[in-house]
């Protein structure tokens, strides 16, 4: 028992989605069932910022940081993250979500911030000493890795009333929306072209060099990325005017059109393809919603959180742990946990959405996070349990260097 311990642990800092996937899907369902347990009485604080903070940085936060220190060490062919530097940010990752959910919101979010500062220490030094150029959608990356640092530093100083409430706000839409909207757009575009193999091997492979096409999407990618923070900044300042809803709908979905050619598709469509582009599609259907109608964009943005992000991660998640475990061959199957969670994400959506518009709200709100929640046990029970596997290969079979030597079929 000790040595398998010792085992997994001694995976865990070339690949710490193996500790931070399992801890982040804990998280999530704790978030999520603060409401049920509210409105049955259990828990007594409405548990509106805690739910936000858990889903944001704890659950969401826990997967950006397990793919990203797992992927962007091999994407720049740089050294992995080293044993301190794993338990620094596990440490951190902790003490943020338990003083959540001790209601010491300000402290938690200041230790979110040292957070994302040790984070970034850790993927800068890896960026100085890289061999190769990231992909040019993980501009992206870098904008919502901004988003999780100002975030919450812009909305610690509204509530210290050092800042105006417009830019208070401001902080708050970069935490809980650009934080991750911006690396699922960079990741998204990046990783669904090789699920459904629209990209020759060719245009793989430019993609990892300096060239004028890379400067190019690199430069789309930047000017998206500062579409969408002025649409925060508009809704920030107005939130009753619909430029701010117009512009962020119009910048994601030109960026997802112009990056992904889905008229290249010629495989027979697949569980983890489906589930990819059905996470991309609720994800534009959530940022059109307040266009029509504006008086509930919080259903909107619930539509985004539940179908597109929370659905996006759990199969990105599924195909990291298949592929560094050794089990690659079954991300071609049905998936039946992945399938499972897929109509439970969307009933989820679909009945949140209809509790914003019901005056028995509580009722649709408890039969969504319960929904949320089976999806997550679901897809948890099935695929979280080979995070302990090591690939016997010895190379991660989902690494960029393994997927630009395979020639599509």
């Amino acid at each position: 028992m000790t040595s398998q311990r010792s085992k997994f642990l001694s995976l865990c800092p070339a690949e710490p989605f193996r500790i931070f996937f399992p801890l982040a899907t804990l998280l999530g369902i704790s978030g999520v069932s603060l409401w049920p347990l509210f409105f049955s009485g259990v828990h007594p604080f409405y548990p509106g910022p805690m739910h936000a903070r858990l889903m944001i940085e704890g659950f969401l936060a826990g997967f950006v940081i397990g793919f990203l220190g797992t992927a962007m060490p091999r994407l720049l062919s740089a050294p992995p993250l080293r044993r301190a530097e794993l338990w620094t940010l596990l440490t951190l990752y902790l003490l943020t979500a338990g003083l959540h959910i001790g209601h010491q919101s300000r402290a938690g979010d200041l230790s979110f911030i040292a957070l994302m500062l040790c984070f970034g220490g850790c993927m800068i030094a890896r960026v100085r000493h890289r061999a190769e150029l990231p992909p040019p959608g993980f501009a992206l990356v870098a904008f919502g890795y901004l988003s999780g640092l100002l975030g919450p530093v812009l909305w610690l100083c509204g509530v210290q009333g050092w800042v105006s409430g417009n830019v208070m706000m401001f902080g708050a839409m970069l935490l809980n929306q650009g934080f991750v909207l911006f690396p699922l757009l960079g990741i998204g575009t990046f990783l669904l072209p090789r699920f459904l193999r629209l990209r020759d091997l060719r245009t793989m492979t430019e993609e990892r060099k300096a060239s004028p096409g890379w400067w190019l999407r690199a430069a789309f990618s930047c000017a998206t990325g500062l579409a969408l923070l002025g649409s925060f900044w508009l809704e920030a300042s107005d939130p009753a005017t619909p430029a701010a809803a117009w512009l962020r709908a119009i910048a994601a979905s030109a960026y997802l059109a112009a990056m992904i050619p889905f008229h290249r598709q010629a495989l027979p469509p697949r569980t983890a393809s489906l589930a990819a582009q059905t996470a991309l599609l609720a994800l534009v259907a959530g940022l059109i919603f307040p266009l029509f109608w504006p008086g509930q964009r919080v259903a909107g943005l619930h539509i985004v959180f539940l179908g597109g992000f929370s659905l996006i991660t759990f199969t990105v998640a599924t195909r990291v742990v298949l592929g560094h475990s050794g089990n690659e061959a079954l991300f071609e199957t049905r998936l039946p946990s992945l399938q499972i969670a897929t109509l439970l994400l969307l009933a989820g959506a679909l009945l949140r959405v209809v509790g914003d518009f019901s005056v028995e709200r509580p009722h649709w709100l408890s039969a969504a996070s319960y929904s949320w929640m089976l999806a997550a046990g679901v897809w948890g029970f099935a695929v979280l349990p080979k995070v302990r596997i090591a690939d016997s290969s010895g190379d991660a079979s989902c690494s960029v260097r393994a997927e630009l030597q395979e020639s599509p079929p």
